[in-house]
C-alpha cells in the first residue's frame, strides 16, 4: 500500500475560504501543533475534505481523470448501461466507458492504483486524527464532533474500496476483502492481507454506528456542507445496509438522514438550475469550489457541460436512448437531456446532440469551477423506498416514492403511473432488454436510474442487485458507441477492479497471485 505520513497529507490541502472554516492554510503548520489542539485537527479535517476535490495527487499522471470523489461517480456511470460518451474525444474516462481500464495493473496512472491510492490516502489522513484527537486540547463537544467526522470518512472510504474491489456482499461474505488499517501507517508500517468481505463491513458499520453516537453526544451543527455531519452517517449507513440486504436499517437510516433540519426537495425550478451549487434545500453532503480552487480542466464540469468548451464540447455525455424512452413527457427530469433529433438539427445546437446532457451546467461560461455533490435528499427517499419494498411495506414504499416523485411531475400526474404497477418486491424490469414497468419495485429502482443519473450510483447497483448490464439493446436503438455495446451476466467480475501491481511490491502480506481478482 502507497503510504503517507501525517505532514504530507496536509500538505494537500489549502484551506478554504469563502466560507466559515479555518483560514490559516494547513500546510504552514506542524503536524504535533495540529494534533494538539481540537481547531489542529478540525484544519487536518479541512485538508481531508479539500482533498475530495483536488486532482494530480492520486496518480503519476492523467490528472484529467483523477479530480477526486466526482471523477469516481463519472466513472461509475460511464460503466453503467444509462450513461453515453457520445465520442472518445481526447479519451479521457473513456478507457472506463470501454472497459479497458480494470486490467492495467502495472500502470500507476489508471483506475486500480488512483482508487487504491486515494481512497487509502482517507484512510491514513482519517486515522491519524483518530490517534490524536482524544487528547487535543479544546472544547469536548467539538473534539467528539471531529471524531465522528474521521471515523465517517474511514467508513465511507472502506465502503468504496470493498465496492471496487470485491463483487457485493451477498453471497461474497468469506471473500477476499481489502486490508483494514486502523491505525496510521508510514513507509516502516507492516503490511496486511485483505481479510474478508464480512470483516471489511464489520469495520464499517462499527465506524458509523460510533460516529453516529459521537454526533449525537456532541450537539454540534453541521459548519459547512463540506463537512461529514450525523445526517451524512445516517445516509451513509443506509447506503451500506442496502448493499447487505438490512433493509429495517436502511429504511430507519434513511428516514434518520431525511430528519435533517430544513431539509427539503429541491423544487422543479432547482433541478433545472444545473446542480453547480451546494446553496440549496436538498443537497446533504459536497464541495463549495470558488473559482480561484477549481481544477480548471481536470473537472467534472469540463468534462459533462457540452456548452463550456471543455472536453464535453467534443466528448459529449449524454443519456441512454432507452432511459430517455422509459421517462415520462410530463416528467421534469426530461428536461436534462435534449430530445432525440436529426443530423441537421444538431448541427444548429452546436456543441449539444441527441440525448446530450444538461442536467449539469457550469455556473459561469469564465470558468469550470462549480460545486460538487456528495449526497443529497432524493437519495434518502429512494433508499428508503426501496428497503421498504422489500420488507413488503408496499403502502408505506407507494407513500414514500410519490413524495418524492410528485414534485418531479409538472401535473402532478404521478398518482396515475404508480397506480399502475403490482404491489411486488420482485424485480422484472432487470436491464435494458424490457420496457415494460410492472411492479412497484420496478419503478423504484427506474426512478433511481432516473433522478440520480450522473451522481455516481448505476455501476455499483448493477454490483449489489445483481443485474445484468446491458448496452446493445435494439427497442429503441442503441446509442452507445460501437466498443460500448456489449453485455455483462449478473454478479460479473467485469466491473471489479484487479489491485494494483505496487501493492504487492511494497506488501509482503499479499501474493500476486493468490491475492489477485480475476
Amino acid at each position: 500500500m502507497k503510504k503517507i505520513t501525517f505532514a504530507m497529507a496536509l500538505g494537500l490541502a489549502l484551506a478554504f475560504t469563502g466560507c466559515d472554516l479555518d483560514t490559516v492554510p494547513t500546510d504552514k503548520m506542524a503536524s504535533t501543533e495540529l494534533q494538539s489542539t481540537v481547531d489542529g485537527e478540525m484544519a487536518a479535517m479541512n485538508g481531508i475534505y479539500r482533498a475530495f476535490y483536488v486532482e494530480d495527487n492520486w496518480s503519476v499522471s492523467y490528472s484529467t481523470e483523477n479530480f477526486g470523489l466526482c471523477a469516481h461517480h463519472l466513472m461509475n456511470d460511464l460503466m453503467g448501461e444509462d450513461f453515453v460518451q457520445n465520442e472518445p474525444g481526447s479519451y479521457w474516462f473513456t478507457y472506463d466507458y470501454y472497459y479497458w481500464v480494470r486490467t492495467e495493473i502495472n500502470n500507476t496512472s489508471d483506475r486500480p492504483y488512483n482508487l487504491w491510492n486515494f481512497y487509502y490516502q482517507m484512510i491514513n489522513n482519517a486515522n491519524n486524527v483518530l490517534a490524536s484527537i482524544d487528547t487535543a486540547e479544546g472544547d469536548d463537544d467539538l473534539r467528539l464532533n471531529i471524531k465522528a467526522q474521521a471515523l465517517t470518512v474511514r467508513a465511507f472510504s472502506y465502503s468504496r474500496l470493498i465496492s471496487y474491489y470485491q463483487r457485493t456482499y451477498v453471497g461474497h461474505e468469506q471473500d477476499p476483502g481489502v486490508p483494514l488499517y486502523l491505525e496510521p501507517t508510514t513507509a516502516e508500517t507492516e503490511g496486511k492481507g485483505r481479510g474478508t468481505v464480512q470483516q471489511v463491513y464489520d469495520q464499517i458499520n462499527q465506524d458509523l454506528d460510533e460516529a453516529i453516537d459521537l454526533f449525537q453526544k456532541a450537539n454540534v451543527s453541521q459548519d459547512h456542507i463540506s463537512h461529514a455531519d450525523l445526517y451524512v452517517a445516517y445516509g451513509i449507513q443506509s447506503r451500506v445496509a442496502l448493499v447487505q440486504h438490512n433493509w429495517q436499517k436502511a429504511a430507519d437510516a434513511a428516514a434518520a438522514a431525511l430528519s435533517k433540519p430544513g431539509l427539503s426537495l429541491m423544487s422543479a425550478k432547482d433541478l433545472l438550475s444545473g446542480f453547480n451549487s451546494c446553496a440549496n434545500s436538498e443537497w446533504m453532503w459536497g464541495s463549495e469550489i470558488i473559482e480561484s480552487q477549481g481544477t480548471d480542466w481536470a473537472s467534472f464540469f469540463c468534462l459533462m457541460d457540452a456548452d463550456a468548451e471543455g472536453y464535453a464540447s467534443y466528448a459529449r455525455m449524454c443519456c441512454s436512448s432507452w432511459l430517455y424512452a422509459m421517462m415520462d413527457d410530463d416528467d421534469v427530469r426530461k428536461s436534462w437531456f435534449v430530445a432525440p433529433m436529426s443530423a441537421e438539427e444538431e448541427a444548429d445546437l452546436g456543441s449539444q446532440v441527441s440525448y446530450c446532457q444538461l442536467k449539469y451546467r457550469v455556473k459561469s461560461s469564465a470558468s469550470w469551477a462549480a460545486d460538487y455533490l456528495y449526497m443529497r435528499g432524493a437519495e434518502m427517499y429512494l433508499n428508503r423506498a426501496e428497503a421498504l419494498c422489500r420488507l413488503k411495506r408496499y403502502a408505506e414504499a407507494r407513500q414514500v416514492l410519490k413524495d418524492l416523485c410528485a414534485s418531479r411531475y409538472a401535473d402532478g400526474n404521478y398518482d396515475l403511473r404508480l397506480a399502475k404497477v403490482t404491489d411486488s418486491d420482485e424485480q422484472t424490469l432487470q436491464s435494458t432488454e424490457s420496457k415494460t414497468v410492472n411492479t412497484l419495485m420496478d419503478e423504484i429502482l427506474l426512478q433511481r436510474r432516473i433522478e440520480l443519473w450522473g451522481e455516481g450510483f448505476r455501476i455499483l447497483d448493477i454490483d449489489r442487485l445483481k443485474i445484468p448490464m446491458i448496452r446493445d439493446y435494439t427497442d429503441p436503438v442503441s446509442n452507445h458507441t460501437y466498443y460500448a455495446q456489449f453485455s455483462l451476466d449478473a454478479d460479473s467480475w467485469y466491473p471489479i477492479m484487479m489491485l494494483p501491481m505496487s501493492e504487492f511490491d511494497a506488501n509482503p502480506a499479499m501474493d500476486p497471485v493468490a491475492d489477485q481478482n480475476p
